[in-house]
């Protein structure tokens, strides 16, 4: 049988699993939106294969800085949890 401490523990690691699903989804949707967005210019202006892969690069780097910056808010909030659950103790 469920306790209510079991269920609140399922219950955060689906939220966990959540945030870094999110995470990963985000760096791929940030890759594809400017690759697909640079040959669409490509086509435009003739430069293919150019701003396809200059736009999977800049995707790419700015993914990876919103992960960085992601996980240094999560690092920051578990560490004010913790103090906190420390402090009550």
């Amino acid at each position: 049988m469920n306790t209510k401490s079991d269920k609140d523990a399922i219950r955060r690691s689906w939220a966990t699993a959540g945030t870094y699903t999110h995470l990963g989804f985000t760096i791929a949707a940030s890759v594809l939106l400017l690759f697909f967005g640079g040959y669409w210019l490509d086509n435009k202006i003739g430069t293919t294969p150019l701003l396809a892969i200059a736009g999977a690069f800049i995707g790419a780097a700015g993914g990876f800085i919103n992960l960085v910056r992601s996980l240094n808010q999560i690092q920051k909030k578990k560490q004010n949890n913790s103090e906190n659950a420390d402090e009550n103790s």
